[in-house]
């Protein structure tokens, strides 16, 4: 196999440890962690990246199909890890503010809000990978294109070379039947 599927695996064994390592963190119930584990998400989803840049960049059709639906298939497991920490966030939430009812309405009014942004960063997030995903098949669309172009390119100046030997041997032919028809007249 190839270096680029070399890479591929080492980005898959990083980003299978950052995900237990998310899981884990989730478990836990730490109060402290949730910077930590943002910045595990951010490591999950650069690494994604990587391993869909390196799908891409494989030769072989069939390899690089498997290998960009093993990283959808990574992807919606993050997703997945992703909802369920927030689950846990807003359970840890939820059972807050029943602790403090006293002031409950301001919190739920800020639950609602981090709801919101978080959708909103969520949305923003899906439009991004849509768009370099898209970006990313009219770049291959565009190099095979360019691959054809040359190609036809190659072959007109074969065939022009072509004709001009073709043209000169008749040529030549014309000349000396010419001059065995002034020979024989």
């Amino acid at each position: 196999m190839s270096t680029t599927s070399s890479s591929f695996d080492v980005y898959k064994s990083e980003f299978v440890s950052t995900t237990e390592q998310i899981k884990s963190r989730i478990q836990s119930k730490n109060d402290n962690a949730d910077e930590e584990i943002d910045e595990m998400f951010q490591q999950g989803e650069d690494l994604l990246k990587q391993m869909g840049l390196e799908a891409r960049g494989m030769d072989d059709a069939t390899v690089k199909r498997d290998l960009l639906a093993k990283v959808k298939e990574y992807k919606a497991q993050l997703a997945n890890l992703r909802t369920e920490y927030e689950s846990a966030a807003l359970l840890k939430l939820d059972n807050n503010i029943s602790n403090n009812s006293g002031s409950s309405s301001s919190i739920i009014d800020s639950r609602c809000t981090v709801r919101s942004q978080n959708e909103t960063l969520r949305n923003a997030r899906n439009a991004i990978a849509a768009t370099e995903g898209v970006a990313m098949d009219i770049t291959e669309d565009l190099s095979r294109q360019r691959e054809t172009m040359n190609s036809a390119h190659g072959r007109v100046n074969e065939v022009s070379e072509m004709a001009e030997k073709g043209d000169g041997i008749l040529r030549g032919m014309l000349r000396r039947n010419k001059f065995w028809q002034g020979k024989l007249w």
